[in-house]
């Protein structure tokens, strides 16, 4: 057994390890944050890897039909929520700054690694990867929009927001279409736990751009730290049942724990790519790793973190 292969079956547990000792390194995430478009590019390329792109292959992932239904659902998720959580915001007198971080959460893409991730707990990995694929297509027209309902000051405009988003993403699907190219498809398909590990150790990356100097960030302001952390477990978890129970009334128990992943875990760390550094969004965007590293472990069943056969293909059409 190779130590990728090990890393791959243990992927879970790693990712518990790295969200707990990565915080205490001893380096600013504003010294990092160059590192972030990279690693948003290095995730979307390995859950780009996995899938076949052939022209017959990429006509049976994105029937007409079943597309349409999946962008609506992202302009929904996105753009609906996220005007939803700005009018909830203004009825209630909100703060602007904290306003803002519920449409930093609803307006991003889903997370590049969500098929990574729907692999390690065994769950639809072709409804992950389908909205995530979209997500990336859509991701530099919907989170400059979204993120104009709150009416903030930003620095980038944006269209500059979406050239830079469009230009992480595309260096993202390029990458993947070069380790697929590299590497084989078939080879990728028998290798699965390497790339789960190769995708762990991607996912820690991120988390040193994300995390290191948080423990500091913490001490601090324990309560405005702790006030970001429930905001930010009550969107991923909260959004994640509530849209995996509602899914479950009309498609396979795996097709709607897929749905309720993706929807909860999102790549927030586009926000911070996309826009100056901001000392409270990055301790949210930071805090909100929690949930997202927690997921392999929390919504894999015990009885099945070990290796198990690939999940069955998406029955949304």
């Amino acid at each position: 057994m190779t130590a990728l292969t090990w890393l791959g079956r243990h992927a879970s547990a790693l990712l518990l390890l790295g969200l707990v000792t990565v915080p205490f390194v001893p380096v600013s995430p504003e010294r990092l944050k160059p590192l972030l478009p990279v690693l948003v590019s290095l995730v979307t390329a390995l859950a780009i890897a996995r899938q076949p792109l052939g022209r017959d292959d990429l006509a049976r992932l994105f029937p007409p039909l079943g597309t349409a239904r999946l962008v609506g659902w992202l302009i929904v998720s996105q753009l609906g929520f996220s005007a939803v959580a700005v009018l909830i915001s203004n009825l209630l007198g909100i703060a602007p700054w904290l306003a803002f971080l519920p449409v930093a959460f609803f307006s991003t893409a889903p997370l590049g690694s969500a098929p990574n991730v729907a692999a390690m707990v065994r769950c639809d990995v072709r409804l992950a990867l389908r909205l995530t694929l979209l997500g990336v297509v859509l991701a530099p027209v919907l989170m400059p929009l979204a993120l104009s309902f709150t009416g903030a000051t930003l620095d980038a405009t944006p269209w500059e927001m979406a050239r830079r988003v469009l230009a992480m993403l595309a260096a993202g699907i390029a990458g993947g279409i070069a380790i697929q190219r590299i590497a084989g498809l078939d080879r990728i398909e028998r290798n699965t736990d390497v790339l789960n590990g190769l995708s762990a150790l991607a996912m820690i990356g991120f988390l040193f751009p994300l995390l290191s100097g948080t423990g500091a960030a913490i001490a601090a302001d324990p309560v405005l730290a702790a006030g970001l952390f429930t905001l930010a477990c009550a969107l991923n978890f909260g959004g994640h049942l509530v849209i995996r129970a509602a899914a479950r009334h009309v498609v396979p128990p795996e097709t709607a724990a897929a749905a309720g992943l993706v929807f909860g875990n999102r790549n927030m760390s586009i926000v911070l790519a996309a826009l100056p550094f901001d000392p409270v969004l990055t301790l949210f965007v930071a805090l909100a790793q929690v949930p997202i590293y927690a997921t392999p472990y929390l919504f894999t069943p015990p009885d099945r973190r070990d290796p198990a056969p690939a999940c069955p293909a998406s029955s949304e059409s």
